[in-house]
């Protein structure tokens, strides 16, 4: 029925003369909306009937902003799928009918067709709405809603959205494409006209959404507000007793599934959030499909995209940085040890990629006034799923290597609470902390003038002795204290012990 309905409008559109360019053009982008010639002909198997959280601050986003959206993230995150989702509930499926849009409207286009590279967004557009719409671009009659998926293959994009947006057409711009720095700098050149967003593995909420499925379950990560409220609100207040009183609160809505919650805690820190392996128990296979997109995004957005004269240097440097992940380093120490570059610009050049690829993240040690030089610096190859496939510990193995997994857990709730702060504060960095007796705490959050200090430790039920570093900030600084363990939730002078599991939850 599709193709028969298909080749009908197809033959519609040839009454009128159109080059060979535009018939093929036409060609595929009729095959990509399948939508325009019945609604029923979208694409279902390219969405998820469950939603992570991303989807509906993205939908809502695409209904109310005037600027471009700007979706970057590492390959297999899931942008493509939520871009389907939108598109999806703009066409009225199990939403409400009275917002749907007219399918024609909708347009969307994927730039991994190598016979789309030839015509420039305006083109695309203005091909669109002469055969499609069967307007002028220039005079649009209402509002269009636009999908450009993979855009980083378009060579100026930012420099072509910008001057369609000058124009001021009625059009809606949602933009995906891979995390390298072309992308971020492509985006750059429209930045008072962009919004942009980014998009990572699964969340643990997520995570557990997709492997719990239930509408009891669902409501509880929903009306997380107040708890997330509530812990700002005992920083701000220096109150340890608010602190521990929301998280027994949380607990106890959780305690129906805390034992399979912590059950996939324990399969979430091996194979991490890619939606693509969350119903995957074959750790080889997802180690052998993992290797293969890390391997293509390193190429392609690293290598090809950035011009990487030592890719293997690069690569020494990625494997180097995967078996320290949360510990301290700094430039001689990596120069050293990787073998990337002995050349301290160059190893600069490499780290700034790493980090706008969204691969690395680093955190330095925490001051409240300035320093004149902080030579040391935590780093963490944030993705723990690629952090355990280069290490060979994409399996159960890891959970039995003691100190391997207080690396993963370490750079778990660093990613989880750099997420966390990014929605309150985009562009914040984490630090840690260090005093003159080397006592530590692996993470401080910065709020407002307030500090939030993090200790994460691998045993159970951590010692009080062994958190003296904890202990100081906080008396030093007024404020209580989270020691992430493993399985208590207590309160022991000013620190609050709580599960790793509960406590990502929140972010």
């Amino acid at each position: 029925m599709l193709v028969l309905i298909y080749f009908s409008n197809i033959y519609k559109l040839l009454i009128t003369k159109i080059s060979m360019n535009e018939r093929t053009l036409i060609d595929i982008l009729a095959l990509q909306n399948r939508w325009w010639y019945g609604k029923d002909d979208f694409p279902f198997n390219k969405t998820h009937e469950l939603k992570r959280s991303d989807y509906y601050f993205l939908a809502q986003k695409v209904l109310e902003s005037k600027e471009a959206i700007v979706l970057c993230g590492p390959r297999g995150v899931g942008k493509s799928t939520v871009m389907f989702e939108i598109i999806k509930k703009l066409l009225g499926f199990n939403e409400n009918q009275n917002q749907k849009k007219d399918p024609k409207r909708i347009f969307y286009v994927t730039f991994d067709d190598a016979g789309l590279k030839k015509f420039t967004l305006l083109e695309l557009l203005t091909i669109y709405s002469k055969y499609i719409l069967k307007e002028n671009v220039s005079k649009l009659s209402k509002e269009i809603y636009v999908f450009f998926d993979e855009i980083q293959n378009v060579d100026e994009w930012g420099s072509q959205i910008k001057t369609i947006q000058d124009l001021q057409y009625p059009i809606k711009f949602f933009l995906s494409g891979s995390s390298s720095v072309a992308m971020l700098n492509e985006s750059s050149k429209s930045a008072r006209r962009i919004f942009k967003c980014s998009m990572y593995p699964l969340k643990f909420s997520d995570f557990l959404r997709f492997k719990i499925n239930e509408d009891s379950f669902e409501k509880v990560l929903k009306n997380c507000a107040e708890i997330k409220s509530n812990f700002l609100k005992s920083f701000s207040t220096n109150d340890p007793g608010l602190l521990f009183d929301t998280f027994l609160g949380y607990y106890n809505l959780l305690k129906p599934w805390q034992t399979k919650i912590e059950i996939y805690f324990q399969e979430y820190i091996i194979k991490g959030g890619y939606p693509e392996f969350v119903n995957n128990d074959d750790y080889i296979e997802i180690a052998s499909k993992l290797n293969q997109t890390f391997t293509l995004g390193f190429h392609k957005d690293l290598v090809l995209g950035k011009g990487i004269g030592d890719p293997k240097g690069m690569k020494d440097l990625i494997d180097y940085i995967s078996s320290i992940s949360s510990s301290e380093t700094n430039l001689t120490s990596l120069m050293n040890n990787s073998g990337a570059t002995t050349n301290t610009g160059m190893l600069k050049k490499y780290l700034y990629h790493l980090e706008n690829s969204f691969l690395v993240n680093s955190s330095y040690k925490y001051s409240k006034g300035a320093t004149k030089s902080r030579p040391n610096f935590k780093i963490y190859l944030t993705d723990i799923a690629i952090r355990n496939m280069l290490q060979g510990l994409l399996n159960e193995i890891l959970l039995k290597e003691s100190n391997q997994i207080g690396f993963v857990l370490e750079t778990l709730v660093f990613d989880h609470f750099l997420r966390f702060f990014f929605k309150l504060s985009p562009g914040l960095r984490l630090n840690y902390w260090k005093n003159k007796k080397n006592q530590e705490v692996d993470i401080i959050l910065p709020m407002n003038g307030k500090s939030i200090p993090i200790e994460v430790k691998n045993s159970d039920s951590p010692d009080i002795r062994d958190l003296k570093g904890i202990l100081s900030f906080c008396q030093k600084n007024k404020v209580p204290g989270v020691v992430s363990c493993g399985k208590e939730l207590s309160m022991n002078k000013n620190l609050v012990f709580i599960p790793h599991w509960l406590l990502i939850l929140i972010c």
